[in-house]
C-alpha cells in the first residue's frame, strides 16, 4: 500500500521537472493537498508548453496511486490534484479530454468525475 509519506516522493521520481517543497509534512492533509496543487501547477504549465506527452511516468505514477494508494492518497489525489488541474485548465484554454487522453484507466475514471462534476456545477 502506497501512504500519505510516499505521494510527493513518488510523484517526483516519475516527474523529475517538479521541485517539491522543502519543508512539507505529508501526514497533515492540507499540508499534502497543497503539496498537489504544487504539482498540478506544474502539471498544467507543462501541458500549456507542450510538454506534458514528455513526462509518461507521471500518469503511470498516478494510476499506481489510484491502484495501490490508501483511501486517504486516493482522496487526495483525487481533490488535490484532479481537482486542482480541472480548476487551472479552464484558465489555461486547456480542455479536460487534452488531460484525460494522457491518463491510465483507473485515473481516467476519477478525472472524469471531477470533469463530470464540474460541468453539473457551471464551472464550465
Amino acid at each position: 500500500m502506497i501512504t500519505k509519506q510516499n505521494v510527493i516522493p513518488l510523484l517526483k521520481e516519475a516527474c523529475p521537472s517538479f521541485e517539491p517543497s522543502e519543508e512539507v509534512d505529508l501526514n497533515d492533509k492540507d499540508e499534502l493537498q497543497h503539496e498537489l496543487s504544487r504539482v498540478a501547477g506544474h502539471l498544467i504549465s507543462l501541458e500549456y508548453n507542450g510538454q506534458l506527452q514528455r513526462e509518461p511516468d507521471v500518469f503511470e505514477a498516478i494510476e499506481q496511486l489510484y491502484i495501490e494508494g490508501e483511501a486517504d492518497v486516493k482522496e487526495a489525489v483525487t481533490t488535490g490534484l484532479f481537482q486542482a488541474m480541472h480548476e487551472m485548465i479552464i484558465d489555461q484554454q486547456i480542455s479536460p479530454e487534452e488531460i484525460g487522453m494522457l491518463l491510465k484507466p483507473h485515473s481516467l475514471k476519477w478525472w472524469k468525475t471531477i470533469d463530470h462534476f464540474s460541468e453539473n456545477s457551471g464551472e464550465q
